[in-house]
């Protein structure tokens, strides 16, 4: 995915945050003029701005040698410009000797955090999925000392002396007395999505009648010269222990039934099963089928290393789809849909339209399957308030 691409902070309070690190960040790199390209699990991405909207330019190689010709801070993180609309993140390139700190990391053993939400206390996690606690609570007003710093899918995370990591909508960074700041009361809280509803429908290209607990609706059957059958198994997502809607078909070749089910989802525990289309299930086992597969920047090799738009490309090429390599390009490939509206095979995007950075298939069941970013490898997740996708688009 496009880690490199720098994403926004998503509330008030993050904002302030931000503005506050942009005026304390030291620049190390102002009077530089050359760099060394310090990323070393793929390709380094050049982008043409480091606003939003931007488009990649070029890609640089490891220990690939660069001219700085200027820099500039966006919401926090230094950038450098390398030629006329060329820019790459400075965590990405060491300024001056090969020895020296890239300068987006300098500064933070300097900073502190201090916890401002006053409505009760704020879970320190064990990493940034927030999905473990790691039994440290900060009341309001109690400041730590933070140790780095990450911005991943839309949400900048500190980590503190203890390790653990806290998202920064709850905080406020290197103002331990709060001057000036509202106290949060109805924060997010750091779980995944309470329920979900959606609405599959399941096609029967040639049914006569069907039998079933849920409302049907018949329409005359469209002409074609061939016949497809309904597969016969049903595909449940992973962990589901029930069904909350059995649908039993006889198949004919005069007429055509349409079945609607809705079910709601628990999480995050789901208990519910998804039947996907037979081009959309193929798709849906090929990205199964890559669990484990290292993530890797520009990767379109299954089994060695993808990225999250090489992942979504390989599963679909499966089903006989050719998509384009970017997620930008991606977001093209179908008719946009409701994340309301869900099925699976869907591909789920964060970031704005035209602007996307990540990319997903949507296997049912609230969950997908995704590249998340160098360290990781693919893997199922599920869809949380704090990394909701922006927006879907159904390709088949």
């Amino acid at each position: 995915m496009k880690k490199q691409k720098m994403t926004y902070l998503s509330s008030g309070m993050v904002g302030l945050a931000g503005l506050v690190l942009m005026g304390l960040q030291t620049n190390d790199a102002q009077a530089a003029t050359n760099g060394t390209v310090n990323y070393a699990d793929g390709a380094t991405t050049v982008w043409t701005s480091p606003a939003v909207g931007q488009k990649p330019a070029r890609y640089l190689a490891t220990n690939q040698q660069v001219t700085i010709q200027d820099t500039k801070q966006v919401y926090g993180q230094t950038w450098y410009k390398l030629g006329n609309d060329e820019w790459v993140s400075s965590q990405f390139i060491t300024a001056g000797d090969a020895t020296a700190q890239p300068a987006a990391t300098t500064t933070a053993v300097k900073n502190t955090v201090t916890a401002n939400f006053q409505s009760g206390a704020t879970t320190v996690w064990a990493d940034t999925t927030a999905a473990q606690p790691t039994g440290e609570y900060l009341t309001y007003g109690t400041t730590k000392n933070v140790i780095d710093q990450k911005d991943l899918n839309g949400t900048t995370w500190y980590q503190l002396e203890s390790k653990g990591w806290i998202p920064a909508s709850y905080v406020v960074l290197n103002n331990p007395n709060l001057d000036g700041v509202t106290p949060i009361t109805n924060a997010p809280a750091v779980t995944p999505v309470a329920a979900t509803t959606t609405t599959t429908e399941v096609q029967a290209p040639a049914a006569p009648q069907a039998t079933t607990p849920a409302p049907a609706t018949e329409t005359p059957a469209p002409a074609a010269t061939t016949e497809a059958t309904t597969p016969a198994a049903t595909t449940s997502t992973p962990a589901a222990t029930t069904q909350p809607a059995q649908t039993q078909t006889t198949t004919t070749q005069s007429s055509q039934q349409t079945i609607q089910a809705t079910t709601t989802q628990q999480a995050p525990q789901t208990n519910t099963t998804t039947k996907a289309s037979g081009n959309a299930q193929t798709v849906i086992n090929a990205a199964l089928s890559q669990i484990g597969t290292p993530y890797v920047w520009g990767g379109t090799t299954p089994g060695v290393g993808l990225d999250c738009s090489g992942l979504v490309q390989y599963a679909y090429a499966q089903a006989g789809v050719s998509l384009k390599r970017v997620t930008t390009a991606q977001e093209g490939a179908g008719q946009r849909v409701s994340l309301d509206n869900l099925q699976p095979g869907d591909i789920l995007f964060w970031g704005g339209a035209g602007a996307s950075y990540h990319d997903a298939i949507y296997i049912g069941g609230g969950q997908y399957v995704h590249a998340p970013q160098p360290g990781e490898s693919v893997k199922k997740a599920s869809i949380s308030s704090y990394f909701m996708p922006s927006f879907a688009v159904r390709v088949l």
